[in-house]
């Protein structure tokens, strides 16, 4: 799965969970939240350069989240 894509897809989870009265915004900030505390858990963890690759993974997917209109 693209970086986009998983972006997208954590957006959608989320504003499927917000009531109607709640909006894209807030579901986009949710999965903001989600990105930012894996990438947090992630800085501890070393796996023979895995986590550099799913690092950039993650800092890719946070970016796609805050280009999203």
């Amino acid at each position: 799965m693209t970086s986009k894509e998983k972006a997208k897809e954590l957006v959608e989870k989320y504003d499927e969970t917000l009531t109607y009265i709640e909006s894209k915004s807030k579901a986009k900030q949710c999965a903001l939240i989600a990105v930012d505390e894996i990438i947090e858990l992630r800085k501890g963890y070393f796996d023979c350069g895995k986590e550099i690759q799913d690092e950039k993974y993650w800092q890719d997917v946070k970016r796609e989240l805050l280009n999203m209109k």
